[in-house]
């Protein structure tokens, strides 16, 4: 029967102040990383397994703590936990002003011959805390094979202890309690909390430990005891031995990669090229040759790609009975993005972006920036070029309408139906939600949908250009609700890689 390595950790009260940064600004960290639980657990067998004379300098050298830690580091590296977490919510931010502990700065500041730099009595510290809603506990499970069980066996009484020796988690008023133990397959379905998976090893989120982070720990901690040694300060290493891994919950919508350009004129770069929004899927047409271009400049990159640029790029997979139903297989989607946003506002199309499945890992998307910029739109009916692209500035306010996190999404150019309604509103709902299903948005990450009509700076959909395999499916306009908020972009539909279905998000101060 399968077994998990299990390690729990209780808070006392039910707030966690860990963040993502020391900024102030840093959002929160929830749930705690498995590094901060390594860190909690380091902190705790240093006190446990301390010499007699109370030396702390010493206190890792025994070879069972070291050893059992070692291996929880290697495990996490190859095999990131899952967590298991109560809900939680962000608390509000409280500025408190407190002793100031700032000794080590002020002695950096003497050691660059700032001899005016005093103390200060208070300093602020803003208080954001992450508030559990539902429970008090965080569960950490790793699976175990046949070899990792083994040697988790051996090291359960030293990974065991040194959890039970755990004071806090989080900043140091996170009083919480620990524990570890190797569960079966029915005990760990019976943990209660949010489930939260790792992703791709690599990929910006939690901090995880690895092989060497013991080692760089221990010599932080060193460095830190000798940080004012001889009178002379020395400053202390940033820890930089971790890897990171994405953390979402199964209803939770992954980022999608994307490179954003502008449209500008031939004569005059300065100024914007705009193109009717009805002619999204020309604009999208036209960027997909130019990328296809692109890819004759690096054919060994794109041959190591699964279905080659052919597949990726292009977007040929119609000649596949097998991919017509379904999720198709990655590829890119080419998406003209309408200006909206604001009264004056007049929908033409100014900007385009290229973007990868949900979930890439962005170096295709990079690589369409790198590729694309410069590059200029060939009219397929007169040959010539008709706009130039230009990188956008990631800042951008209508890229920012089409990219940014919300729960309330309004379709910008109509979604193509991925199949026949008869004008039947229950048929349009299934086909929406089949939509939901091919774009790779997880089941349960919807709350609710509803169709509405043409938004005004549309016009209609009678006057969209639709590609000819796709004239035959209705176009809808929709108002999607989701469960959490998500970040774009994101386009639903049967035309969702040419040019429609792009959605952009409805500001909720609007």
């Amino acid at each position: 029967m399968p077994s998990h390595l299990h390690i729990s950790v209780t808070f006392l009260q039910h707030t966690c102040h860990a963040r993502l940064g020391k900024e102030d600004a840093a959002p929160n960290e929830w749930p705690p990383s498995p590094l901060r639980l390594f860190q909690a657990m380091v902190a705790g067998a240093a006190a446990r397994w301390a010499g007699d004379d109370g030396s702390t300098r010493a206190a890792l050298t025994a070879q069972a703590p070291v050893a059992a830690l070692g291996w929880l580091a290697n495990l996490c590296a190859a095999t990131p936990p899952t967590i298991l977490a109560p809900r939680a919510v962000t608390g509000q931010t409280v500025p408190r002003y407190v002793p100031n502990n700032s000794a080590d700065l002020v002695a950096a500041k003497w050691s660059r011959g700032d001899v005016l730099a005093m103390f200060e009595d208070r300093t602020k510290k803003v208080f954001r805390p992450t508030h559990l809603l539902d429970g008090d506990t965080v569960h950490y499970l790793w699976p175990l094979d046949e070899t990792s069980e083994r040697q988790a066996r051996q090291n359960e009484p030293t990974i065991a202890a040194a959890a039970r020796c755990i004071v806090a988690l989080g900043w140091g008023i996170d009083a919480a309690i620990g524990d570890a133990r190797i569960i079966d397959e029915p005990q760990a379905a019976r943990l209660s909390g949010e489930r939260w998976e790792p992703g791709r090893v690599g990929t910006p989120g939690l901090r995880l430990p690895v092989s060497n982070t013991l080692d760089a720990l221990i010599d932080r901690h060193a460095k830190f005891l000798d940080r004012l040694k001889d009178g002379v300060f020395h400053p202390v290493p940033r820890l930089r031995a971790f890897s990171t891994s994405a953390y979402r919950r199964a209803s939770d919508v992954p980022p999608r990669p994307f490179a954003a350009f502008a449209l500008r004129r031939l004569d005059d770069p300065e100024k914007s090229r705009p193109f009717g929004v009805e002619n999204a899927a020309k604009v999208a047409a036209m960027l997909r040759h130019v990328a296809c271009k692109a890819t004759q400049k690096d054919r060994d990159y794109w041959a190591a790609v699964p279905g080659g640029s052919n597949m990726y790029v292009a977007g040929h997979t119609r000649d596949d009975p097998a991919l017509t139903r379904g999720p198709t297989p990655p590829r890119f989607s080419y998406l003209p993005l309408p200006s909206i946003g604001s009264p004056y506002a007049d929908g033409m199309i100014r900007r385009v972006l290229v973007a990868e499945p949900h979930d890439g890992d962005g170096r295709h998307a990079k690589w369409a920036a790198m590729r694309l910029a410069a590059s200029d739109l060939i009219d397929e009916d007169t040959g010539e070029a008709v706009a130039t692209l230009e990188r956008l500035d990631p800042t951008d306010r209508v890229l920012r309408m089409f990219t940014q996190r919300s729960r309330a999404w309004i379709t910008a150019t109509p979604i193509v139906l991925p199949g026949y309604d008869g004008l039947k509103a229950t048929k349009a709902a299934k086909l929406l939600s089949r939509a939901c299903d091919q774009a790779g948005l997880p089941s349960g990450s919807v709350e609710s949908f509803e169709f509405i009509g043409p938004p005004a700076h549309t016009g209609g959909a009678g006057r969209f250009f639709v590609p000819k395999y796709l004239r035959r499916w209705p176009l809808r306009w929709a108002v999607l609700h989701f469960t959490e908020k998500v970040e774009g972009p994101l386009a639903l539909g049967a035309g969702r890689h040419c040019g429609l279905g792009a959605l952009s998000a409805i500001d909720p101060r609007a």
